[in-house]
This record gives structure tokens, sequence and C-alpha cells, in this order.
């Protein structure tokens, strides 16, 4: 039934978004921004882009993730997990890149209106003509996320629904209540932590830490031998 596919896909959700993987990527990124929240949402967002659309053409053409494709993403995620942990820790510029805050479009002393957000450098220069916000890599992000092989099971589950309805009512469930896990998620981790470089390090740390993990997983290396 379409109800059913719905709650369980929705479960399901709730339960992915609180990955390792997940939760440290979001983690790093959370210090980065004045509204925690929309940072999870938009991982969120960008999450359920990749999953929803690959989920809804492989169950109209009844085919699933070819296994080395999924293992890639999962390489790839590994990787940025590690560079924005790093960052993160570090509070530096990383592989030239660095993150950096300001405020304009107003008053910022007297209760102005200010927009403070992320402004992307790259050795020094500013990357385009438009600023990139922290929700905007936190997007991105979820979009590599959501190609990874996490990413795949759901399509996998989806597929294997007794209708093409329970299966696109599954992804609909998963992608709304994986938006709103991780929104809940990421404005719990910044409101526990308290204060901005609290929430960069450890999250930076944890964020290393899986990443490195993964990726020994993900090739075969092994980390404690």
């Amino acid at each position: 039934m379409l109800s059913t596919a719905l709650l369980v896909g929705g479960a399901f959700g709730v339960r992915h978004a609180f990955e390792a993987d997940h939760v440290a990527a979001v983690a790093a990124l959370v210090g980065e921004t004045d509204q925690p929240g929309s940072t999870g949402v938009a991982w969120g967002l960008g999450h359920a882009v990749p999953v929803v659309a690959l989920g809804g053409g492989f169950l109209a053409l009844g085919v699933g993730v070819p296994e080395r494709v999924a293992l890639a993403f999962e390489a790839v995620v590994a990787l940025v997990l590690v560079v924005l942990g790093l960052r993160a820790v570090v509070g530096a510029p990383s592989l030239g890149r660095a993150l950096v805050g300001h405020v304009h479009g107003g008053e910022s002393d007297d209760g102005g209106s200010t927009a403070r957000h992320g402004h992307l450098h790259v050795f020094g220069r500013a990357v385009g003509l438009t600023h990139s916000h922290a929700d905007r890599e936190s997007f991105s992000v979820g979009v590599i996320h959501g190609f990874a092989g996490s990413g795949g099971v759901v399509v996998a589950l989806a597929t294997s629904a007794e209708s093409t309805i329970d299966g696109a009512g599954f992804l609909a469930g998963f992608a709304v209540s994986t938006i709103m896990a991780m929104g809940v998620a990421s404005w719990g981790l910044d409101r526990a932590a308290g204060y901005a470089d609290a929430v960069r390090v450890v999250g930076g740390l944890a964020s290393v830490t899986v990443g490195v993990l993964l990726f020994a997983e993900v090739t075969g290396v092994g980390v404690f031998v």
C-alpha cells in the first residue's frame, strides 16, 4: 500500500540521516553558519535530489545501481569528509580554498539588517560573480552523499517494492524525513556544543575519522593493521 510505503520510507530516512558519515559531514559544516538548521536542511535536499532522480529512473527502467559506480562514489564521499574535517579543525584554507565569513548588505552593530555568509576564495581570488553560501556547500555535499553506496541501498529498496507507486511512495517518504531529520540534527549539534569553534573541532575530527575509515573500507586498506 502507498501509505505503508510512505511510512517505511520515512522511518528509513530518519535512520539513514543519522548514519555516522552524514552526521560527521554536517557537523563539520555547522560551525560555518549562523543558521545551523538550514545547513542540515540544505544537506537533506542535496541528498534527496540524486536519490529520488536515480530511484525514479531505475523504477521506470527496472534496473539497479552498478556496484562499481556505488563504490566509486563512496570513495569520493570519504575524501570529501576528510577535506571538510581538516578544514574545520584548522580553521584555515585547505587545498588552496578558504571559506571567509563576512557581513554586508546593511548595518552590523546597531541592529540593522545584515547578511553574514561564506565567500569562497581559491588561492586568494574570489570565485565567480556570486557568493558561495554555506548552505550551497552543504547542498553539494549532500548530493555527493546521495550518489554513494547508502543512497544506492535506498534505490535498491525502492526498486524492490511491489509496485511502481509503492516504490515512488518509499522514495518520497525517505526524502522528506531525511530533510527534516538532518535539519533537526544540525540545529541540535549547534545548540549542544554552544560554541561554533567547539562544533568545528569536534565535528571536524569526527569527519576526518569517519572519512579515513570509510575510505579504508572501500579500498580494502587495513587502518589498524
